[in-house]
């Protein structure tokens, strides 16, 4: 794709105002707690299937912890034997049967292959679809979905009992955390190498389903830990990843099969960081990922992972720059074509704002002086002055 570059207007008020807050103090420590225990080898699947704010999200969550050693896996890393040596493999949300499709039967197996040795799983929406018990899934634990009963999103209560609580290292009883589209599990019959599993976690909250009424589906598994062969399987219909206030769920998740609790260690920033917004919408592959780390691990930028949803609630008055990495051209096209969101766009530039694109995150945009698109891998934080 050809380079496009509407202006200097971006490079020069990145750098004027990182070079304005260059001599303010960092506010906050910078050097990590000591940590000279083992470290947990993590996967972290991302390919397409993998899409959302919560594939980044357990990205940035994981990459943060002293105590996990973090690596970012695509189909062909799978394929290629990747799993070997590693302790944990996450599946993010997005689309179970893309996620499949990605791996094929080859990545399939050695995803199975791996738990069944001793490494762990941990599906989270998407990812615990495809944990499943039924055709086209992994099967890796005695549970299957009910079908087109999965919800919109919303922040539901889900309630953890004593036991299961003491296990995830969190307190017991009701949590508010953010579901969208997870599945409504019902038990099957285990089949070897699958053991028994328990239920951690419940849905304490009615689950709309799309373009129906609220199901009860009250008491329903919502959390589940299971057995394969030597490894241990966790499925998770909600996103603990996605707030702040519910990370100690996610990080409970890794506890949970892992015997380790991570605690996340963010980089100080300056008083005044530049404000990025990026971008999840179509998020695939390992690329963006790494670029976002990139980014966070600055301390001139102040990072936020947004979508649809955040900008149709006005997210973007609160952004110096928008970042749209390289992603699904069509999920761009229609993106564009929703005239709510593309005024969204249109009245942040004229507001000043900046966009910074690259690929397919540029095709559909405007022209203007504030736009700038780069070249499939480049890095944004070149563009951004640093």
């Amino acid at each position: 794709m050809k380079t496009r570059c509407y202006g200097t207007v971006l490079g020069i008020a990145a750098l004027s105002l990182l070079t304005s807050c260059a001599s303010v103090q960092v506010v906050e420590n910078n050097e990590p707690p000591a940590y000279d225990g083992p470290k947990v080898k993590v996967g972290l699947f991302l390919d397409k299937g993998c899409s959302g704010n919560g594939a980044l999200q357990w990205a940035r969550l994981l990459a943060h912890c002293p105590q996990l050693d973090l690596t970012l896996l695509d189909a062909n890393d799978i394929r290629n034997g990747k799993l070997d040596g590693l302790q944990l493999l996450l599946c993010p949300g997005g689309s179970s049967k893309t996620q499949y499709d990605m791996m094929g039967p080859d990545g399939v197996q050695k995803v199975k292959q791996f738990i069944e040795n001793g490494g762990n799983y941990i599906g989270v929406c998407a990812g615990s679809f495809s944990a499943m018990n039924r055709e086209g899934r992994i099967c890796l634990l005695p549970y299957d979905y009910i079908p087109n009963a999965s919800g919109q999103l919303a922040d539901l209560a889900f309630e953890f009992d004593q036991e299961s609580a003491k296990l995830l290292d969190i307190k017991p009883g009701r949590h508010i955390i953010r579901y969208h589209g997870g599945n409504i599990m019902k038990p099957t019959e285990p089949t070897a190498p699958m053991g028994e599993a328990k239920v951690l976690g419940v849905f304490k909250s009615s689950v709309s389903a799309y373009g129906k009424a609220p199901f009860n589906y009250m008491n329903t598994p919502a959390v589940v830990l299971g057995q394969y062969g030597k490894g241990k399987v966790l499925a998770s219909s909600c996103h603990p990843e996605s707030y702040e206030s519910t990370h100690d769920i996610a990080l409970g998740y890794v506890l949970a099969v892992t015997g380790v609790k991570p605690v996340p260690f963010y980089p100080a920033k300056i008083s005044r960081p530049l404000r990025v917004g990026w971008f999840s919408l179509a998020c695939r592959g390992t690329r963006a990922a790494h670029e976002l780390l990139a980014l966070d691990n600055e301390a001139a930028f102040d990072v936020e992972i947004f979508n649809l949803h955040e900008i149709n609630d006005g997210r973007l008055r609160h952004y110096d720059v928008v970042v749209l990495p390289d992603g699904l051209d069509l999920s761009y096209k229609n993106f564009m074509k929703n005239e709510f969101q593309k005024k969204q766009i249109l009245d942040f530039l004229e507001r000043g704002g900046h966009i910074v694109a690259s690929g397919n995150g540029g095709k559909y945009l405007p022209e203007h002086p504030n736009v700038q698109i780069l070249p499939i891998g480049e890095p944004f934080a070149k563009a951004l002055g640093k």
